[in-house]
């Protein structure tokens, strides 16, 4: 058997069989053309080469696609991955941080302990990854080849639309949106647990550095602000970019957070004075010191993250 049959035979054993007779000749009678009067070996080895890896020109052939998504449905499988992904890898990551901070640490040590739930957590995480990504693709790759030709599922897309794009100056990415609504999850957390989990650890036992009754006065409220943030995020999640409506909610929503973190941190009786105590030992430090720096470290930072983002806020949706 010659170049020219095994090539034919190459791409015809790929193709259905009510097609190999003629696309055999077909193929027969173009590489003829290609070579003319010239039979040698590298006329024929250039006419092979023009047509290419039969691999490829079996799958032209037969009409069936070599790559998984299409050029056609690609922009949709990214644009689902980037919406579905995130929110994926964010569910997994509440879910498993407030597994780790919600069961009791024991005789554990904190690094132990941290070092557990990260690695735990990535687990988690990688897992999910994996998991959404092959259910994504393989949902595309089903509809790539269930579409007749020439149709582009999911597109309806309008010249009109354009009237509603939004400048991306204004735009709130996805990621800002997410980490607000996780952040804010992990912080009710932390105050839930704030008497089991902020601990001062010494050889003599663990003692609690936050004053529980004093962090029960305040629960209503802590939750009220919680739900106050969420039902923020998910408007942010809904608009996509700043309105002005938006940047005042947004900025009542800091002022407010800052005024009850103030008024929580500000309480005489929510320092353990037993836990200052030995902080003061182990630092050589007075007590008034360690709680005067200890609060306003705390509330300084609250105060500043909370006018940054306010201020985005506003800048944004004002400056228009």
């Amino acid at each position: 058997m010659n170049l020219r049959d095994v090539y034919i035979d190459e791409v015809t054993s790929r193709i259905p069989e009510s097609m190999r007779q003629d696309v055999a000749l077909e193929l027969e009678s173009t590489i003829d053309d290609m070579t003319g009067n010239d039979s040698s070996e590298a006329a024929l080895f250039e006419a092979l080469r023009q047509l290419g890896d039969p691999h490829i020109l079996a799958a032209r052939y037969a009409n069936r696609p070599l790559y998984l998504i299409g050029p056609a449905l690609f922009t949709q499988y990214v644009n689902i991955i980037k919406i579905v992904l995130p929110i994926a890898v964010t569910v997994v990551t509440i879910l498993s941080i407030i597994g780790y901070l919600t069961n009791p640490i024991d005789d554990t040590s904190w690094s132990q302990f941290l070092i557990q739930a990260f690695l735990q957590t990535g687990a988690a995480i990688f897992n999910v990854v994996v998991q959404t990504l092959f259910w994504i693709t393989l949902t595309f790759f089903i509809i790539e080849r269930a579409v007749p030709e020439g149709e582009v599922p999911f597109s309806s897309w309008k010249p009109e639309q354009l009237k509603k794009v939004k400048p991306r100056s204004t735009s709130i990415s996805f990621g800002s949106i997410l980490f607000d609504i996780v952040a804010t999850v992990l912080m009710v957390v932390l105050y839930v647990n704030a008497e089991q989990l902020i601990r001062v650890v010494t050889d003599s036992g663990s003692y609690p550095l936050l004053d529980a009754s004093v962090l029960d006065q305040f629960f209503p409220f802590v939750i009220a602000l919680a739900a106050f943030g969420i039902a923020i995020a998910i408007y942010k999640w809904i608009v996509r970019h700043w309105t002005k409506p938006l940047a005042l909610w947004n900025a009542l929503f800091n002022i407010v957070w800052i005024v009850v973190t103030a008024l929580i941190m500000l309480q005489p009786d929510l320092l353990s004075t037993e836990a200052l105590s030995l902080i003061a030992e182990q630092i050589n430090a007075d007590l008034e010191t360690i709680s005067r720096w200890g609060v306003w470290s705390v509330l300084l930072t609250i105060i500043i993250v909370c006018i940054l983002d306010l201020a985005e806020g506003l800048i944004k949706a004002f400056r228009r």
